[in-house]
């Protein structure tokens, strides 16, 4: 099997676009193009047209970029937006204000996105995890009911779960090669989002017999997107991605989405 390197930022949004394609919740119907470019690490001028044509995603890694002097797929703009990174803290606040109330006022009204900006003392930044608990029907990829956080705490949470990049601690295989790790899975009280205990949990490792992740082992980290293992993950990006998640989630704690 195929042992895949991470350093192209085009593949690293591939990997973490990859699932949510194949069940047919964004992105356009490209799902091999994804599956070859990641399988064989190599940029293709089909890959780049496939990855500009997700909704959520290309939007924010633009902004990025351009707010940064950098290519859309610059492994720092797409590790930045997926997982998180340093490069968040020098975007302009009002620039991503700005960005916000272009992109979103026709789904919310302007005084919400406003609000995310004063809810001190938590950032605001372009990272996946606050589209996914701050703006999560905008792209109608999920029951308007559950997006707009008016279903049952147990479900919404659950959907946030799995949208969100989570990471998760290796700890074994099953006997059909598919991960097992712990991790800390979002959940919903009375409205509120927080992280729950620590839950062993199975994780889809392998596509068609290849695999994203054949690299890694018990004590090593790994990014899960929809149930699929995405890539692995050093100490300082497990420490990121979970610092701007808590920050994404604060946010949504103190400025819920509006009804």
């Amino acid at each position: 099997m195929r042992v895949i390197e991470k350093y192209d930022g085009a593949i690293l949004a591939a990997r973490h676009s990859f699932m949510p394609n194949r069940l047919g919740y964004c992105g356009p119907d490209e799902n091999e193009i994804l599956l070859d470019a990641c399988l064989s690490n190599k940029r293709s001028r089909e890959l780049i047209r496939a990855l500009e044509a997700f909704q959520g995603a290309q939007p924010y890694l633009r902004f990025i970029a351009q707010s940064q002097g950098l290519d859309n797929f610059d492994y720092r703009v797409v590790e930045a937006y997926w997982i998180g990174n340093d490069l968040l803290q020098n975007i302009s606040r009002t620039g991503f204000y700005e960005h916000l109330k272009e992109r979103l006022s026709s789904k919310f009204p302007k005084e919400h996105i406003k609000s995310l900006f004063e809810s001190k003392p938590y950032a605001t930044f372009p990272h996946h995890a606050l589209h996914v608990f701050n703006a999560f029907s905008t792209m109608g990829t999920v029951p308007d009911a559950f997006a707009n956080a008016v279903g049952p705490d147990d479900k919404v949470g659950e959907l946030m779960d799995k949208c969100r990049i989570s990471w998760g601690k290796v700890l074994g295989r099953d006997e059909q090669g598919n991960l097992i790790v712990e991790y800390e899975p979002v959940q919903r009280n009375n409205g509120i989002l927080s992280f729950g205990h620590p839950v062993h949990t199975r994780v889809i490792s392998q596509i068609d017999g290849d695999s994203f992740v054949n690299d890694v082992g018990a004590g090593d980290w790994v990014s899960f997107h929809w149930g699929l293992a995405c890539c692995k993950l050093t100490p300082l990006q497990v420490g990121n991605l979970k610092k701007y998640t808590q920050m994404d989630m604060e946010v949504a704690n103190s400025v819920p989405v509006p009804k």
